[in-house]
């Protein structure tokens, strides 16, 4: 897969609770608000389904493949039961502004429509019992003849109930691509991030300034994807585009570390630890909003990173948050993060206790290697910012994807694909 150049920018409760109460299966309160990480057709896991990854080689790279190549995706999950479990495996093609395609079954692959995983391996005696599974993909089974934008999506063998799904992408590796991060600022006090790019297109494609669309993704949230608006194609074979202003990056998006390698290990935001319940409880320390200055450090597991193992356990971690002065008590108040795939669910819900005039909530997690943040949802709009408005700036990651509307096939090409990051 063809780099990203860019010459000042690297590319690159306190009893056992019993199962149910965990959270809602397939809650739609992410379906319902808007501004949400995830795209649109995507299925929120249900509740017995958790530490789900999807990536190229290792944890957090973007799940992208170059098509024909010998590159595989990994999809890891667990599901909380008590018994090994089998599921269905099917994919889906979606045109680049994530409508479904419609391109026929035998387009799409050379293989079956759909595959199996079954089995999983058992944790090691924990509350709650669980077992992993893991699936590399394409195969011999499933196999992919076009590029796009695709969903993989996972079901329960026997009911055919849709637990949940996953976008990822296939690139043909066409051109080559270049892009650059500025900043600017936009009726704001705090920088704001203009993506530039530049693609020098293929000889078949005829008509670029109607065929190539670019668009562009901050962090791997793939339902935030923002298309480039200015275009030039001023030089021969050279398409020039680039995200107005109006729709640029915030540049002080943050995420909070959450680091839980295992029960015992203690850091800094740990307040304290119940390794005697069933599952075990972690109360992190209160964060606080208005005094969060400081960037967090540089490091590999931004998009999460369970831990792997049989002897990995399930915990509960109790999130607290001092209500800042321009949030009321009655608002609605979300904890989210790479441990639930940054989507929103009822459950996530942080509570208010008058008494210590903050917010709390618990969720149950794999231990691992996270990023969290809060969020308000006002108006069924879900605002990430608001709860970071003192953040200091930090590094951002973007996905450049360029697309190619193919006029015959009525489908869009994924030509291009590259990661840049901010300094």
């Amino acid at each position: 897969m063809a780099a990203v150049l860019a010459s000042a920018f690297l590319l690159a409760s306190c009893s056992s609770m019993p199962r149910e109460s965990y959270e809602p299966a397939h809650s739609n309160l992410q379906n319902r608000i808007t501004n949400t990480k995830a795209v649109a057709p995507q299925q929120p896991p249900t509740a017995e389904i958790r530490s789900i990854e999807l990536f190229l080689e290792r944890p957090g790279n973007p799940p992208v493949i170059v098509l024909g190549s010998s590159q595989r995706l990994t999809l890891r999950f667990d599901e909380l039961a008590d018994a090994g479990n089998s599921f269905l495996i099917r994919l889906k093609h979606y045109n680049s502004d994530w409508s479904e395609s419609f391109l026929p079954p035998a387009a799409l692959s050379r293989g079956f429509r759909d595959d199996t995983i079954t089995g999983g391996t058992p944790g090691t005696g924990q509350f709650p019992s669980f077992y992993s599974y893991s699936y590399t993909f394409p195969n011999r089974n499933l196999d992919i003849q076009v590029s796009g934008n695709f969903m993989v999506e996972v079901y329960d063998y026997v009911s055919r109930e849709l637990l949940f799904s996953l976008p990822f992408f296939v690139t043909e590796d066409r051109g080559s691509l270049r892009a650059e991060v500025t900043d600017h600022f936009f009726d704001s006090r705090f920088p704001n991030h203009q993506i530039f790019t530049e693609y020098q297109f293929p000889d078949f494609v005829s008509m670029p300034l109607v065929d190539i669309d670019v668009r562009v993704v901050q962090n791997q949230f793939w339902g935030r994807s923002r298309l480039t608006t200015e275009r030039d194609i001023s030089s021969p074979g050279l398409i020039r585009l680039h995200l107005s202003r109006e729709g640029s990056f915030p540049g002080r998006y943050e995420f909070r570390p959450l680091l839980i390698d295992d029960l015992f290990s203690i850091t800094r935001d740990v307040f304290e630890v119940f390794p005697e319940r069933n599952p075990p409880l972690i109360r992190l320390q209160y964060d606080v909003v208005d005094l969060d200055v400081n960037p967090r450090p540089s490091r590999s597991y931004s998009f999460g990173e369970p831990r792997s193992g049989r002897s990995a356990r399930y915990t509960e971690v109790e999130f607290n948050l001092e209500r800042p002065s321009f949030i009321e008590p009655d608002e609605a108040v979300f904890v989210t993060g790479s441990f639930t795939n940054w989507s929103i669910s009822a459950a996530q819900r942080m509570i208010y206790s008058p008494d210590e005039d903050a917010f709390s909530a618990r969720i149950l997690m794999k231990e691992g290697r996270y990023d969290y943040t809060y969020a308000v949802v006002n108006n069924n709009r879900l605002d990430d910012l608001r709860l970071s408005a003192f953040f200091a700036q930090t590094n951002q990651e973007y996905q450049v994807l360029v697309y190619f509307r193919d006029q015959q096939q009525q489908f869009d090409r994924l030509l291009q694909f590259g990661t840049i990051r901010s300094r």
